[in-house]
């Protein structure tokens, strides 16, 4: 006959230690065991509760306080007590949880940053490289009065993706656009394996900003930005556009600026794939940026 247990055992999962304030005010000390963690200190949430991790009776391991009746916070090193006090109300708890195990980054990179057509020869521990590739931006169109309408270049597309380094790989970088009297002519499109970041196209004048350039084979692909349309009687400013940095910002936080067209002639923009600024007042546009390609290897 078959033996069986009533109740049936429960094995605890409980990962929480408590302790009571009785007074506000008052320092009170709790002896726990703390690994490098995540916790969560918690109270009633009328109250602050001000606490310190120690190890050993004198070294500080952290501190913090709740806000609204809980807070997380970073247990770097291993702690063995606890030391707190409330501002206000009378027995009151105070729960500190693990809620995490604490995470050591392993990522470390070197950030290669490719601004000539040729040969990439970069390889890396793991054999793989976080790639941005960004083209080339337009160029600005020029006004040739006070209400004509310019236009400013636009920015590069950009693709991004996770890729094999060889350590020989054709990469091309799209070229600048030109600015234009009437139009400004496109960037340069980025190729370097199955990516391609196309530039954007140039300003036109009398019909405004040219158009962002689009991309293909990243895992992220990104259109720039378009450039602005402007005129002088009330119209707004002939800006650059600009590559997209938003998904990238992990290798670079900002890829390119569009030059301005607030006045005057146009601004060359800065960084890799902006559009130029277009023409204000019968003044030039200027030229785009040329594109790049970024590698993040590790």
């Amino acid at each position: 006959m078959a033996i069986s247990v009533f109740p049936t055992p429960v094995v605890s999962s409980l990962n929480a230690s408590a302790i009571t304030a009785t007074a506000a005010n008052t320092m009170y000390e709790a002896l726990l065991s703390l690994d490098p963690a995540i916790y969560t200190v918690t109270c009633a949430s009328a109250t602050v509760t001000r606490f310190e991790f120690y190890s050993g009776a004198s070294t500080l391991v952290t501190k913090g306080q709740t806000v609204s009746g809980t807070v997380s916070i970073n247990v770097a090193s291993s702690a063995d007590r606890i030391r707190l006090w409330t501002d206000t109300g009378s027995n009151v708890v105070v729960t500190i949880t693990k809620t995490a195990s604490s995470l050591t980054n392993q990522f470390s990179g070197t950030l290669d940053t490719v601004t000539a057509t040729g040969t990439y020869t970069g390889t890396s521990t793991s054999g793989f490289g976080y790639c941005v590739l960004v083209g080339g931006g337009g160029g600005g169109s020029s006004s040739v009065d006070n209400n004509s309408i310019c236009g400013g270049g636009g920015g590069g597309g950009v693709a991004i993706k996770l890729l094999a380094l060889t350590g020989s790989m054709a990469v091309t970088i799209g070229a600048a656009g030109a600015n234009g009297a009437a139009t400004g002519t496109a960037g340069g499109n980025s190729t370097f394996s199955t990516l391609t970041a196309n530039g954007g196209s140039g300003g036109i004048r009398g019909a405004g900003g040219g158009t962002g350039g689009t991309a293909t084979g990243g895992e992220y692909n990104l259109t720039g930005t378009s450039g602005g349309a402007g005129s002088n009687n009330g119209g707004g400013d002939a800006n650059g556009g600009s590559p997209d940095s938003s998904v990238s910002k992990f290798a670079v936080a900002t890829i390119g600026t569009g030059g301005s067209g607030a006045s005057g002639e146009g601004d060359v923009g800065t960084g890799y794939g902006a559009g130029g600024g277009g023409g204000k007042g019968g003044n030039a546009g200027a030229n785009g940026t040329a594109g790049v390609l970024y590698v993040l290897r590790f």
